[in-house]
């Protein structure tokens, strides 16, 4: 859950430096900073084994890099900056850098993985996907934890919803990746 941090317009400089200053996890949204509360364990579960399980989708051929949670992506930069942090996301390699810089990652993600916590809003979940599409992100998956379903976002095209005994596939963002809904939430 996010809490607003108050009304002063913020930068990327700004969060950069309050990020290294406080154990709070911050992001930058229109320039408004904004506190986000801990997540539960199971939350952290089914983000670890998202973000495995794209790491060795990554792994396998060289396809790319996988991030895990905390990565700061910089959505927008201008009059209202955003600085928006995945639970999970998967960047091809053919979009990276030579090398990588300091400081939070100038490349929207080709997928961007959000897990719902419980004290997340609709609202909230909503905002935080058509930030990521809006800023290039080719898909979305958001993995709701309360009903073991992943809906898939993709830009100008309806969304697909899968449950517990559907496939979830890469389609052309992560091609030849494939896993069991179930997968992601088993023990």
């Amino acid at each position: 859950m996010a809490v607003v941090t108050g009304k002063r317009r913020h930068t990327i400089e700004d969060l950069w430096v309050l990020s290294h200053q406080t154990d709070k996890r911050l992001e930058l949204v229109r320039g408004e900073l904004r506190e986000l509360t801990p997540t539960g364990w199971e939350h952290g579960r089914v983000c670890a084994r998202i973000a495995r399980l794209l790491d060795v989708y990554a792994s396998g051929g060289q396809r790319g890099v996988a991030l895990g949670a905390e990565t700061g992506c910089v959505l927008h930069a201008g009059d209202e900056p955003t600085v928006r942090a995945a639970d999970a996301a998967f960047i091809r390699r053919e979009r990276l850098p030579e090398q990588l810089p300091v400081g939070y990652a100038q490349i929207v993600p080709d997928l961007v993985v959000e897990v719902t916590s419980p004290s997340d809003t609709y609202a909230m979940v909503a905002e935080k996907v058509n930030d990521w599409l809006l800023a290039g992100a080719q898909m979305v998956w958001v993995v709701d934890t309360s009903s073991r379903q992943v809906s898939v976002h993709r830009p100008n095209q309806s969304v697909r919803v899968y449950g517990e005994s559907d496939t979830l596939s890469g389609e052309d963002v992560l091609p030849d990746f494939a896993c069991k809904v179930s997968e992601l939430f088993a023990w």
